[in-house]
């Protein structure tokens, strides 16, 4: 992914300026795409999980870190995770999942928002109180918390955001923080343009995109399959194998892991492929 420069170098603002809030360019997930500089994430719509994104700066409680949903695909179930980490973003190679992968270990602190109050254009709100509570309103106006069990309000804090399931797109519009005297203080307005009509309200489930779903399905079973399978004989995946280029367009990484164990196209490729072959182009088994 190219990179998008950080926007913290030479910063100044006023006093009750937070600094500049934007995702991290350096921790996306692996289907996860930035634009708007790094103001709005894109999740691939192909799958519903590696759509984890992460604040570039630490933020601090009681700031309330605002988003909003752009788009949203009725393909999946779920709605978007929100959370905060004490583990630097980068640092770690990032899983496909917040919950359960990131939350079951230390550092780490996030809760879902209800799917049926996700709907493009609605608004979220999500911070860590005084009292060690993640709460999230929700664009229903409701408020939840969970207890920040593994989080260490002591240690810098850096926002975690899932793109999970429905939700498909969302834009950082920044934070705020209210003191005890009733001042509020906000991150600096950073600039992005209103979205075009293909960039927000609801994906067009077409039957490419049905195709690319069922092979990335079929693709992540297969890989769980393989992985979780006890004879290291079944696998025959060598790491080049892993990292070479697609063998059908010879520009994009091979990902697609097919039935048979070759992973030999891009995604895309792989789609056309199977549509219209539907046969492994190495090996030539069927593609189930």
């Amino acid at each position: 992914m190219r990179k998008i420069k950080e926007l913290t170098n030479g910063h100044k603002c006023g006093g009750r300026c937070l600094g500049p809030l934007t995702f991290h360019t350096e921790a996306v997930g692996k289907l996860v795409t930035l634009s708007q500089n790094a103001l709005r994430a894109s999740r691939d719509v192909s799958s519903f999980r590696h759509g984890l994104v992460f604040s570039n700066r630490p933020v601090v409680k009681r700031e309330k870190v605002y988003l909003r949903v752009e788009r949203c695909i009725m393909a999946w179930h779920g709605a978007i995770r929100v959370g905060f980490t004490n583990v630097p973003p980068g640092s770690v190679t990032l899983p496909s999942l917040a919950i359960p992968d990131l939350t079951d270990q230390p550092g780490y602190t996030a809760m879902l928002v209800p799917e049926e109050t996700c709907i493009p254009g609605s608004e979220i709100r999500f911070w860590v109180g005084s009292d060690g509570y993640l709460t999230v309103r929700a664009p229903d106006g409701l408020k939840y918390k969970v207890p920040s069990v593994n989080l260490n309000l002591n240690r810098p804090m850096w926002a975690l955001i899932d793109v999970y399931g429905q939700t498909a797109t969302v834009l950082l519009l920044g934070s705020k923080k209210k003191n005890q005297f009733g001042f509020h203080r906000s991150s600096c307005p950073l600039p992005h343009t209103p979205p075009n009509p293909t960039e927000r309200g609801y994906v067009a489930i077409t039957d490419d995109l049905v195709k690319k779903i069922q092979l990335r399905k079929k693709t992540e079973k297969t890989r769980e399959n393989t992985n979780n399978c006890p004879l290291a004989c079944l696998d025959n995946r060598s790491n080049t194998e892993l990292e070479t280029e697609c063998v059908v367009c010879f520009s994009q990484r091979a990902d697609t892991l097919l039935g048979c164990g070759h992973i030999c196209m891009c995604l895309q490729c792989a789609t056309r492929v199977y549509d219209q072959f539907g046969r492994c182009p190495l090996c030539r088994r069927e593609i189930l």
